[in-house]
This record gives structure tokens, C-alpha cells and sequence, in this order.
């Protein structure tokens, strides 16, 4: 992992050059006596993030005179490549944001501090989810802390569903597929979005998975993992049918054919511009629904299952650095983010914390949705999220057949187990 880390230093470090931090630098000191926590975060400008987050952190100086926290804001794709730099470099930041798709490298780059102690005393960890605690823990010992949950639910225009005489949203797979040509031949629209593309493929990908009781990558017991989708008829068989799932949404024209390469940009802009019908999306989506002016056509409800419920249960952790001069600070500062007046301004819909759920519409939509959430298993994702991006491309694009795709991302996750030393003993003695 250590030589992975230089590699990709060598990649990024150009690039992070362009941010207005640069992580080579001295972190910058406060005055005399004064400790000064480095916050990286990925706040959008004039966000209510970034509103709520200077808020809370003002009032946390103020609370703290003997604190400086200097927060430094920067796009995901910078952050990922500033930590990485950073880490190497051995100059890495107090606390930064996150995607969970890092966690694992993070972890096994023995980057993270032990958060355990703090957690055990820490008078409001019943407030949040078991299940997103335990997707942060390794070993028995937790390596972060959500920052916010990314549930995902459909999100349904309700104006063009009643154009097409629909009576209300799909509950499964076969009724999405089924409501497609007539939502095409009624209004003219395609009826579902997806992300071919990007970031959200596999995420959307994983959920799919899920919904046919399936894993990416099964743990043994000993902290390795193995995909067995080809030792295992019935798991290949489910495997095809998701491939499959998606082959069908072209065909029958549920989905736009230039949906084969979107990314979530697209899939978020034409849907809230009412150019389709329905995608499985996340509450960020409330400021540009709201801007785009039809929010009052809205309608929130449970992704389509297959054999069963599932979602993808987006985490986005706060880091806390072992390599931090200050980790009992920038826990305290961690307590203030989940303190109310954040998780309210900021987090309505999305809180880690189950007591803050908002009201309404996008509150009712979206509750329930952590406890049916599939996450990532804790290995590391790079060649494995883009190996699932290519399946979708395959079918998508190249029209393979979904047994062949199936087949040939069970072994390409194996290979990138085996290359990070986390594939089990069971599947290299098998091999």
C-alpha cells in the first residue's frame, strides 16, 4: 500500500499544486499557545454546508479561544488527491471530509486514528445508526465518523406519471420496466435515468447488486475477501439477471440511449428539468429541484426492488489523521459538527444521526432508507469501481451478453484482491 500511495503521490502532485493550499507547506500556526486544527472539506460555495459550517466553527473558537481551526475547501476529486499527497508527504490534515469509497485505502495505509476511546465515551453514540458505525469499523476498532448519509430513493415526477395514466411509482424491477413504453408513447419522455459513467455507476451498480441479494466481495473470517459469483451457479445466475436488468432498461427504451453515458450531472440536471420521469437519486437534490420550480410535482418513495429491499447507503465520513499533533481537539471539534445546529442547517435529510430527520416530504421520503443499506465492502475500490463502470459500458455500449459481463467482473474484483493482498487463502489456494 505504501508503494501505491508514492505512485499515486507522483500522479497528484502537480495537480495539487493548482489548490489554494499547498499540502507541502508548514500547516499554518496560530499565535503563541494556540492550536490550530487543519480542516479540509468539500463544502459548495454558499452551500448551506458551508454556511452552517463556518457558523458552527466560529462559535467553536469562540467556545475554544485556545483553538484556530483553519479550514481549507476544495472539490472531492482535489480532496482525494491532497490527502493521498499529504499522507506521503507526512503532513496530513487535523480532520478532512471524505468519500467512503477511500475509507479502505485509508485504512491500509494505516492513515487513520483509532476513534474507539473517544466513541466509547462519547455521551451521544447511541444517537447514530448501528449499521453506518459498523461500516466504519475494522478490527474492532472505528476509523471514522459519517459525516452525512447519501441514501438514495426514488425521486418520481408525478405530472408526467399522471400523462401516462400511472396510477403512482414502480415497486419492483418488472413494473419499471413494464410503465416505460407507455410513459414514451404517452409523453414522449424516456421514463427512468441512470449514470453510465462517473462516480455514481457503481454506486447505482452495488444497489442493483443488492436488490438480487448479492455481494461484491464475501469476508472469510481472517480480514480478506474473495468474489464467488463463478464458484457459485446461483450467484452467477443472479449476477446476469442485474446485467440483464440493465440491457432491458435500453432496450424497451426505458432510459435514454445517451443515459449510456452520463454522469451524475447530467442524470441530476435532466431530471430535475423534468426530462424524464424517475431516477434513484439522493436529498441533495432539494436546492435544484427547488430552483428548477417543480418541486410541488415531486414524488419521494423506495428504490424498485427485486428479490429484495435495498438502497445504496452512501457514507460520508469525517478523517480524523493519526498522525494529528492534536487528536483530542479535533475530536471536540468533530462533537460540535453533530451538534444540532449543524446536523439541522445542514444535514436535515442526510443525518447520521437518527433523531434528525426534518419534516415533509423529503423527511417522509427518505426514512427508513439507512436501515436497508448496502455499502462497499471494506477493500480497496479504485480498479474495483472502475471494473464496475466497465461492466455497465460493456453492456451498455459493447451490448455483451450480461452472463459473459457477470462472469468477467467476478474475476477482475479477485485480481484486484490478490494485487492489494486482500484476496482469501481459500481463492488463491483454489486458483
Amino acid at each position: 500500500m505504501k508503494k501505491c500511495l508514492q505512485f499515486l503521490m507522483c500522479i497528484v502532485i502537480i495537480a495539487s499544486l493548482l489548490v489554494g493550499c499547498n499540502v507541502n507547506e508548514k500547516p499554518v500556526s496560530g499565535s503563541e499557545g494556540q492550536i490550530v486544527l487543519n480542516f479540509w472539506t468539500a463544502w459548495g460555495p454558499g452551500s448551506k454546508e458551508e454556511e452552517t459550517g463556518l457558523k458552527v466553527i466560529e462559535a467553536f473558537e469562540k467556545e475554544h479561544p485556545n483553538i484556530k481551526v483553519n479550514v481549507q475547501v476544495m472539490t472531492f476529486d482535489m480532496l482525494y488527491d491532497n490527502i493521498i499527497t499529504s499522507i506521503n508527504a507526512g503532513n496530513a490534515p487535523d480532520i478532512s471530509w471524505g468519500l467512503g469509497e477511500w475509507f479502505s485505502d485509508l485504512n491500509h495505509a494505516d492513515a487513520l486514528l483509532d476513534l474507539t476511546p473517544y466513541y466509547e465515551e462519547w455521551e451521544d453514540k447511541e444517537l447514530i445508526y448501528d449499521n453506518v458505525i459498523e461500516a466504519l469499523t475494522v478490527n474492532g476498532k472505528l476509523k471514522a465518523l459519517p459525516n452525512y448519509l447519501g441514501n438514495r430513493a426514488l425521486l418520481y415526477n408525478k405530472d408526467i406519471l399522471t400523462e401516462a395514466g400511472l396510477d403512482g411509482p414502480p415497486e419492483t424491477w418488472e413494473d419499471l420496466i413494464s410503465m416505460g413504453p407507455i410513459i414514451k408513447e404517452k409523453t414522449g419522455k424516456y421514463a427512468f435515468g441512470i449514470s453510465g459513467t462517473g462516480v455514481r455507476a457503481p454506486q447505482e451498480l452495488i444497489m442493483y447488486l443488492a436488490q438480487n441479494d448479492l455481494q461484491l466481495a464475501v469476508e472469510d473470517g481472517s480480514g480478506k475477501f474473495k468474489n464467488t459469483w463463478n464458484e457459485n451457479p446461483d450467484e452467477l445466475k443472479r449476477a446476469t439477471e442485474v446485467f440483464q436488468f440493465y440491457k432491458t432498461l435500453l432496450q424497451d427504451g426505458v432510459i435514454d440511449p445517451n443515459g449510456r453515458s452520463w454522469g451524475h450531472q447530467e442524470e441530476d440536471t435532466n431530471f430535475s428539468l423534468g426530462q424524464y420521469a424517475m431516477v434513484v437519486n439522493g436529498a441533495w437534490m432539494e436546492d435544484t429541484i427547488e430552483e428548477s420550480g417543480v418541486v410541488d410535482n415531486l414524488g419521494i418513495s423506495p428504490p424498485p426492488k427485486n428479490t429484495s429491499k435495498a438502497t445504496y447507503l452512501e457514507i460520508s465520513p469525517y478523517y480524523i489523521f493519526k498522525d494529528s499533533d492534536h487528536p483530542e481537539e479535533a475530536w471536540k471539534l468533530i462533537k460540535a459538527m453533530f451538534g444540532d445546529e449543524y446536523q439541522e442547517g445542514a444535514n436535515l435529510y442526510k443525518s447520521p444521526r437518527k433523531d434528525i430527520k426534518g419534516e415533509g416530504l423529503w423527511a417522509e421520503g427518505f426514512d427508513g432508507l439507512t436501515e436497508i443499506g448496502a455499502v462497499f465492502p471494506q477493500v480497496s475500490l479504485g480498479k474495483v469501481t472502475n471494473d464496475m463502470t466497465d461492466a455497465v459500458g460493456r453492456v451498455l455500449l459493447l451490448e455483451e451478453d450480461p452472463e459473459k459481463t457477470a462472469s468477467w467482473l467476478g474475476e477482475e474484483i479477485n485480481k484486484s484482491l490478490e494485487a492489494n493482498g486482500q484476496l482469501s487463502e481459500d481463492a488463491v489456494r483454489s486458483k
